[in-house]
């Protein structure tokens, strides 16, 4: 019998009480990744929409308009519209996931020249999800920032 290797009972149980243990503390972080996770796919998701409502403005030097479908809902579907045809409607975001724009801006025009046509001022969306909360800032210029102001 020496020649026989492997692990006792006693030891087996040991690694498997560990590995409970470790498990259940760390099964809360888990939790905080994934939505985070979450989080970051809607707020890019959203950010993905401007910036091709964005580009077909610049590639066709005409007014091209983002709206919710939903008065001021914008976790739901969008609508991209050119001359009153829809170039693209982006299915809603994930449930629990809400999103409000200031002063409750419910559409938004890029110009011809990629600038924000209507409202003439940064529209500020604020994403939240659970304990996640991210801002997708549309600065007058056009240019639209994740997480942080117009400079």
């Amino acid at each position: 019998m020496k020649d026989v290797e492997g692990f006792t009972l006693v030891e087996l149980m040991v690694a498997i009480a560990v590995l409970a243990i470790v498990t259940v503390i760390g099964l809360p972080a888990f939790a905080g990744i994934f939505e985070r996770s979450r989080a970051d796919a809607d707020i890019n998701e959203l950010l993905r929409a401007m910036n091709l409502a964005r580009i077909e403005a610049i590639n066709h030097s005409e007014e091209v308009k983002v709206s919710a479908i939903t008065d001021d809902d914008w976790a739901r579907d969008l609508l991209i519209e050119r001359d009153g045809v829809v170039i693209r409607r982006y299915a809603g975001l994930i449930r629990g996931a809400v999103v409000s724009a200031t002063d409750g801006v419910d559409s938004i025009v890029f110009d011809g020249q990629g600038g924000l046509g209507s409202p003439a001022s940064a529209v500020v969306f604020r994403y939240t999800r659970g304990d996640s909360r991210k801002n997708l800032v549309v600065c007058p210029t056009g240019r639209i920032l994740t997480g942080v102001s117009c400079i």
